[in-house]
C-alpha cells in the first residue's frame, strides 16, 4: 500500500488534487467545459491554418492534453494546437511537399510533432532547459508579432474567396490587390460579420452582461463561447442557404471517430529534411508555453518546473504524432481562459479532452457547412492579441538595442519567412549583446567622505588620493571586451604621470576568460615597465578560484589582492603616508 501511494504521489495531477481538495473538481468541471468550447472550433481552425485537415486539430486536442496532464507542473496550461506553430508548420510542409494537402504531407506533421516531442523529451532528460533562454523576450515579442502579421495575412483568401497562392507578407498583399476583382462577396459577408461578431464578444459583450446584471465571472464565461456559437450560426445560416451553390467554400465531410494509434509515420520519408523546422517549433513552443505557465503560476503563488515541462511538452508531441496529429504547445489565449474559469488542476484538461473526444466521435457531420471563412475569422481575432504594440515601445524607450531586435525580428518574419526571421532575431541579439558588452562601463571611484563608500568621481563628491585610480569595471571580461578595457586603462595612465597605483574593483566581475586574463597579464608588465603597480579589490569567490593558479594571481598575491575597495584605500593610504616622511 505504501509503494503505490509514493508511486502516486509523483504524479502531478495526483498532487495537485489532493493538494487542491475534491471541493475544486467542480471548478476543474466549468472551466474544462469552457475550454472545450472554445478549442474545438480553435483546433480545427489552427489546423486548416497549417493546411491539414480539420479532425487533425481536434485530434491534437485529445491525446496531448491528457498526456500533460499526468506529467506536467503547469495546473491551468492548456495544452493543444496554437497558431503560431501551426503557421510554422504550414510553412515546414509548404517547403518541402508543395502547397497542395496530400497524404504525405499529413503524414510530414506527424513527423514534425515526434520531432519536436524528441527533441523537448531529449532536453528535460538532459536538464537543458536554460538553453531556450537564447531567445531573448524582445526577439520572441518580435517573433509573435512578425508570426501574428503572417497569419492574418495568409487568411485573406479565405476571408476573402481569392484563390491567393502562400508567400511572404508582400507577395500575398501585391496578388491580393491585383485580384481584388475576383472577391467573392458571400464569402466577405460571412468573413466580416464573423470577425465584428467574435470581437465584439469579447470584452465589450462582458461589459454589456455586467452592466445589465450579471456577474463578472458569469459575463466573461458567457463571452468565451462567443467562437463555438458563431461558428453553429454561420453552420446553420450556410446550410439553409445551400452555400455550396453559391460558391461558398465550406469545410466538407470531417470523419467520425477518434484516432487510432499508428506508427507508419517513423518509416516515411522526410525526418532529415524536417528537423531543422522541427528545432525551431520545440524552441518556440516551449518558450511560449513556459511563459504563459510562469505568469498564471505567479498568479496563485505556484512554482513551474521548466525541465518537467520540457519533458510534459516532449511526451505531449509525440502523443500527437502517435495520435494522428500535429504538433502541440500550451496556448496563451486557451490557457488564461482555463484559469479565469477556475481551473485549480489539469482534472480540466482531461474534461477538455473527453468534451473534443465527443465532438470527434458523434457531432462532426454538423460541421459540413461550417464555412473555411468562419474558421479564418477566429484565427486573425485570436492572433491580433498577439501583436503588442504598446509593449514594443516600452522595451524602444527602455533599451534602443533590444527594440532594434524586436522590430527587425518583427520585419523579418513575415518579409522572409518564419525560420529565418526567427535565427535572426536570435543572431542580432546575440550581435547586439556583444557589442553592448564589448563597451562596459567603467567608473572612476572615490570615497564618500567620512564613509566607507566609493562612488563615480563623475556623480558624487568625493575624496581621492593623487597618485591612485580606482576603476571599477561593470561587466565581466572577455574576448570582447578585453580590447576596450585594455586602451582604456592604458590611456589614463599614459595621461597621467603622477600614477603609481591602479587598482581595478572587481565586484562587478563574475568571469575572466582566458582572452581577458592574458590582456591583464600583459597590462599588468606594461604598467610595471611605466612605474605603476596594479591592484585587485573586492574579487568574488569564483573569479579567485581561477586566478589563484594563473600566473598574474601569483603576482598579485603580494599585497596587491584586496579584500575591499576600503583596504586597498587604506594600504595605498598608508604607503603614501610612509613615502611623503
Amino acid at each position: 500500500m505504501r509503494k503505490i501511494r509514493v508511486a502516486s504521489s509523483c504524479i502531478p495531477l495526483v498532487k495537485q488534487i489532493r493538494e487542491s481538495g475534491t471541493a475544486h473538481l467542480s471548478d476543474d468541471i466549468l472551466a474544462g467545459v469552457i475550454t472545450a468550447i472554445l478549442l474545438i472550433p480553435q483546433g480545427m481552425a489552427y489546423a486548416m491554418l497549417a493546411g491539414l485537415p480539420p479532425e487533425m486539430g481536434l485530434y491534437a486536442s485529445i491525446l496531448p492534453p491528457i498526456v500533460y496532464a499526468f506529467i506536467g507542473s503547469s495546473r491551468a496550461l492548456a495544452v493543444g494546437p496554437v497558431a503560431v506553430a501551426a503557421l510554422m508548420v504550414a510553412n515546414a510542409l509548404s517547403v518541402h511537399y508543395g502547397n497542395e494537402s496530400t497524404e504525405a504531407a499529413f503524414t510530414g506533421a506527424m513527423i514534425l510533432a515526434a520531432e519536436t516531442g524528441a527533441l523537448l523529451l531529449l532536453m528535460g532528460i538532459f536538464r537543458v532547459g536554460a538553453l531556450v533562454s537564447f531567445i531573448s523576450h524582445p526577439v520572441l515579442s518580435g517573433f509573435t508579432s512578425g508570426a501574428a502579421i503572417l497569419i492574418i495575412t495568409s487568411q485573406l483568401k479565405h476571408l476573402s474567396g481569392i484563390n491567393l497562392e502562400r508567400g511572404d507578407l508582400f507577395a500575398t498583399i501585391v496578388s491580393f490587390s491585383h485580384r481584388i476583382n475576383e472577391l467573392h462577396v458571400p464569402t466577405l459577408l460571412f468573413g466580416l460579420i464573423s470577425v465584428t461578431l467574435l470581437l465584439l464578444a469579447r470584452k465589450p459583450l462582458a461589459r454589456l452582461l455586467v452592466a445589465l446584471g450579471v456577474a463578472q465571472k458569469s459575463a466573461v464565461i458567457i463571452s468565451r463561447t462567443a467562437p463555438l456559437v458563431t461558428v453553429i450560426g454561420a453552420t446553420v445560416i450556410a446550410s439553409a442557404s445551400q452555400a455550396e451553390g453559391y460558391g461558398l467554400s465550406v469545410v466538407g465531410a470531417i470523419p467520425n471517430g477518434l484516432p487510432i494509434p499508428a506508427f507508419a509515420f517513423l518509416s516515411a520519408e522526410g525526418w532529415v529534411d524536417l528537423l531543422p523546422s522541427a528545432i525551431l517549433i520545440a524552441l518556440v513552443g516551449y518558450v511560449e508555453s513556459v511563459s504563459v505557465a510562469k505568469v498564471l503560476a505567479a498568479r496563485r503563488r505556484q512554482k513551474i518546473d521548466a525541465n518537467r515541462e520540457l519533458a510534459a511538452l516532449g511526451m505531449s508531441n509525440i502523443a500527437s504524432a502517435i495520435g494522428g496529429a500535429m504538433p502541440v504547445a500550451g496556448g496563451f489565449s486557451r490557457s488564461v481562459v482555463n484559469f479565469d474559469a477556475g481551473a485549480r488542476t489539469q482534472f480540466a484538461a482531461i474534461v477538455t479532452a473527453t468534451l473534443v473526444a465527443v465532438v470527434a466521435v458523434f457531432f462532426t457531420d454538423w460541421f459540413y457547412y461550417l464555412p473555411d471563412a468562419v474558421l479564418a475569422a477566429i484565427i486573425v481575432v485570436a492572433v491580433f492579441q498577439l501583436i503588442d504594440i504598446s509593449g514594443a515601445m516600452s522595451i524602444w524607450r527602455y533599451d534602443r538595442a533590444d527594440g532594434v531586435a524586436l522590430f527587425a525580428t518583427a520585419l523579418a518574419v513575415p518579409v522572409l519567412g518564419i525560420e529565418s526571421g526567427l535565427l535572426i532575431g536570435i543572431g542580432l541579439s546575440l550581435v547586439l549583446y556583444l557589442w553592448r558588452t564589448s563597451q562596459p562601463h567603467m567608473a572612476i571611484l572615490g570615497r564618500m567622505p567620512g564613509t566607507d563608500h566609493f562612488r563615480n568621481i563623475n556623480r558624487h563628491q568625493v575624496d581621492t588620493l593623487p597618485t591612485v585610480l580606482i576603476v571599477r569595471v561593470d561587466e565581466n571580461l572577455y574576448f570582447a571586451n578585453a580590447g576596450a578595457v585594455e586602451s582604456y586603462l592604458m590611456q589614463k595612465v599614459a595621461t597621467d604621470d603622477d600614477l603609481s597605483d591602479v587598482v581595478l574593483l572587481m565586484s562587478a566581475v563574475n568571469y575572466i576568460d582566458s582572452s581577458a586574463l592574458e590582456m591583464l597579464e600583459h597590462l599588468e608588465q606594461d604598467f610595471l615597465a611605466t612605474g605603476v603597480s596594479m591592484h585587485f579589490a573586492e574579487v568574488k569567490g569564483p573569479v579567485m578560484d581561477r586566478l589563484r593558479h594563473t600566473h598574474l594571481g601569483k603576482s598579485l598575491a603580494d599585497k596587491r589582492i584586496h579584500l575591499s575597495a576600503k583596504h586597498a584605500w587604506e594600504a595605498l593610504d598608508e604607503e603614501i603616508r610612509e613615502g611623503s616622511d
